[in-house]
């Protein structure tokens, strides 16, 4: 017969037991599909609200004909409606474009010599020179597009692609991390369109344009390809895309990607507000705090 102090150790024992069983319970299910399915469409909602941001980019970008990461940070500030994106880099270089402005082109006003305003292509050739970007894909639309795609393309499979892998910490800021992995990820040949190029298939397909330029060797340059020329592309973005994304306010404040060799491209947003008021002369070269 137990004793009344062998009954309360017993009793104890057995509800630090249930405790744990909760514990672990919880643990499993905060792990399903469908907590990254949720978190996902609370993601989806939330970038799709954002029409104004500033905040400061930094990224690392492997360069594919070094082998190198290319890295760097800019101060940006981003409209949707009516697409606007003034840049800043780190060195003082200034960017400001907009569809309808300058005819299209980047205005540029270069740190070092030649001093004076230049007007760029966006998609030519410096101004995309191991860029795995353009200046159209500024902002948080273009994350909304690619993440759109992979929901489409998980269709019934999308736990196959998303994954929920627990909390994480970034700049300080509690952060839930989606993993988006491609698991028939790989390349497949496609036959080049009228008046297409690597640049308008990836952005009709939601693809990496980097990747696809990274493999076609026999491609100079983004736009150095022909009608009826037969490219490589990927079925997926990538292999695997990671998020760190605010708890707080459900915004991505980090973007990796990773290829088949380990990382490809990285991009850290800091001190982002969301739709901070903009006025129109903040988009104009002619504002007090720019130098073109």
């Amino acid at each position: 017969m137990l004793s009344p102090s062998g009954n309360l150790s017993c009793l104890r024992s057995r509800h630090w037991a249930a405790i744990i069983l909760l514990f672990l319970l919880h643990g499993a299910a905060v792990a399903q599909p469908d907590d990254a399915r949720a978190i996902i469409n609370k993601v989806m909602e939330k970038l799709g609200g954002i029409n104004t941001a500033c905040y400061q980019l930094t990224y690392c970008e492997k360069v594919f004909e070094t082998g190198k990461m290319r890295r760097g940070s800019s101060d940006i500030k981003y409209r949707k409606t009516t697409q606007r994106v003034y840049m800043k880099t780190e060195n003082g270089t200034e960017l400001l474009w907009g569809p309808d402005l300058n005819d299209g082109d980047v205005l540029v006003h270069p740190s070092s010599f030649p001093f004076f305003n230049l007007s760029l292509n966006p998609d030519g050739y410096w101004m995309r020179k191991d860029q795995h970007h353009g200046v159209q894909d500024i902002g948080f639309q273009y994350l909304s597009v690619v993440l759109n795609a992979a929901i489409k393309r998980a269709g019934d499979r999308f736990s196959d692609y998303f994954t929920y892998a627990g909390d994480t910490t970034l700049c300080g800021t509690n952060c839930l991390k989606i993993k988006v992995a491609a698991p028939r990820f790989g390349y497949i040949k496609y036959k080049v369109g009228k008046g297409e190029n690597i640049i308008t298939i990836a952005r009709n397909l939601a693809l990496n344009e980097y990747l696809v330029l990274k493999h076609n060797p026999g491609t100079g340059s983004y736009t150095d390809v022909k009608e009826g020329q037969t490219i490589l592309i990927s079925t997926d973005y990538a292999p695997l895309v990671e998020l760190c994304i605010d708890k707080h306010t459900l915004i991505p404040l980090m973007l990796q990607v990773n290829d088949e060799k380990g990382l490809f491209e990285q991009y850290i947003y800091r001190n982002l507000v969301i739709n901070p008021a903009m006025d129109e002369s903040e988009f104009s070269k002619d504002y007090k705090d720019y130098h073109f």
